[in-house]
């Protein structure tokens, strides 16, 4: 909630009393039968792919699935998928929006098994059903379900992992409402109250297993055109229902915010805050543990021409954790854009997380820094290039339950590069071809041989593509 509150101040001077939106029929709408829009993409693949690699690293290969690697050396991977969106008007203020994407891939010389892959997109399966409604002209409410089935490569740890992770399939249903109360033209009253069910697909994320409440009531204060200022009290309570070793946790978070704008290309943020965890039945000999703290955040970005702008920012928040019952994480970030049409767009990033466990579980830090960039060559063609690299420290000796997993307790580095490119090769009514051709490199070193890995790529393939 810090860090949402925080976005949605900086990003936009306005109340959120201002950000209800209108039910309107969605831009991909190709295909309409009464209240009901959609849009159906088949898409076929050919290409040439060629894989090397030593180590027990394992990829990610398509879109947002990882395959099975039978042997390194050539292939010509087909791959068909049917892409579906689909819209429905209920009312004027109620629609529900369903996305989800289907896809065979074939590999004719067997360098990876083949599969049928129903939710390959990130989002995976996602759904939406949401309502808004007006009480009185100045009291706004909204009313939702989100639904959604995915999948997420993560380490031990929980964060994301494209390279080495575990693939985490999830389903996921979120229930909410949010209520907004315009006191005044430039003061709000917000209250918002949500269901959160989490249910993973293996038994090996069992206590991943959830039911999370949460209770919101924030006050937002116009002081200016320049200025907005408010605070926030934030309550959560996270139930775990698959087992009967992991403790429930609930949170407490109480804060004051502003956003300025410090120039006519300087915006700023704050907050500070306190936080309280606690949870009734922890360890081993059923203790309570109470555990409070300050939290705060800033930022400030500054445009530094019309193509060059960078940004800062700090945060200190309480949280849930993967494995833990809360963690203490404070995160650093830098970022560097510079965008000019037709000429070049690249961005440079650093960022820094040092997180704190509740349990007895060593600390551990995360450093990464990398670049993106896209030049375009001609009109049609624009080469991209990206390189990440990452560093994770964990501070402390393995425990007991810990077990083997070695990456609790060992340090590894990870980098990746990436070059490709993109043309447009056909572009006519609902009918497209694209050919797309990159080379990529992964690198993984470590204190634990489990870890270290190397993994070279390079690919092309040609895709046509029809909207129905």
């Amino acid at each position: 909630m810090v860090f949402v509150l925080i976005a949605s101040t900086a990003s936009a001077q306005t109340l959120r009393f201002s950000n209800h939106r209108d039910v309107k029929i969605p831009e991909y709408a190709v295909l309409r039968i009464g209240p009901f829009y959609s849009s159906v993409t088949f898409s076929q693949s050919v290409g040439y792919r060629y894989t090397s690699g030593e180590g027990d690293g394992i990829d990610y290969l398509f879109s947002n699935h990882r395959g099975v690697f039978l042997k390194d050396g050539s292939d010509f991977p087909l791959v068909s998928t049917l892409d579906m969106q689909n819209y429905i008007i209920i009312n004027p203020t109620t629609d529900l929006d369903i996305s989800l994407r289907a896809s065979y891939a074939h590999y004719p010389l067997k360098t990876q098994e083949n599969e049928f892959i129903f939710d390959v997109a990130e989002e995976g399966i996602v759904g939406n059903f949401s309502t808004e409604f007006g009480l009185t002209p100045y009291v706004k409410g909204t009313a939702y379900d989100d639904v959604g089935y995915r999948t997420d490569y993560i380490d031990a740890r929980g964060l994301s992992d494209r390279y080495g992770g575990q693939a985490y399939e999830n389903f996921h249903n979120d229930l909410g409402l949010n209520l907004d109360w315009l006191m005044a033209k430039d003061q709000n009253m917000g209250l918002s109250v949500s269901r959160s069910d989490v249910l993973p697909a293996e038994d090996t994320f069992k206590e991943q297993e959830r039911v999370s409440y949460s209770e919101a009531l924030s006050y937002q204060w116009m002081v200016n055109p320049m200025v907005m200022a408010g605070a926030s009290a934030v309550f959560a309570q996270n139930t775990y229902t698959a087992v009967t070793n992991r403790p429930d946790s609930s949170f407490q978070t109480y804060s004051v915010f502003s956003t300025v704008r410090l120039t006519e290309r300087t915006v700023g943020s704050v907050l500070l805050g306190y936080a309280q965890a606690s949870v009734p039945d922890y360890g081993v000999i059923g203790e309570a543990l109470d555990n409070s703290g300050m939290i705060g955040a800033v930022s400030i970005k500054t445009e530094l021409s019309r193509e060059l702008d960078h940004e800062f920012s700090y945060a200190r928040s309480m949280a849930a954790g993967f494995t833990s019952a809360y963690e203490m994480n404070d995160k650093y970030s830098y970022h560097l854009n510079w965008k000019e049409e037709g000429v070049l767009s690249a961005s440079l990033f650093s960022e820094y997380l040092k997180s704190v466990p509740s349990e007895i579980m060593d600390e551990y830090t995360d450093w990464a820094s990398g670049m993106n960039m896209s030049l375009p060559v001609t009109s049609m063609v624009t080469i991209d290039l990206s390189t990440t690299y990452s560093v994770r420290e964990n501070n402390g000796q393995e425990l007991v339950d810990q077990g083997s997993n070695v990456e609790l307790t060992s340090n590894y580095n990870t980098w990746s590069s990436r070059i490709g490119t993109s043309i447009p090769v056909m572009q006519r009514d609902r009918n497209a071809v694209m050919f797309t051709a990159y080379a990529e490199h992964i690198e993984r070193s470590g204190d634990s041989e489990i870890l270290k890995y190397s993994r070279n790529i390079i690919a092309a393939t040609l895709t046509y593509s029809h909207v129905f």
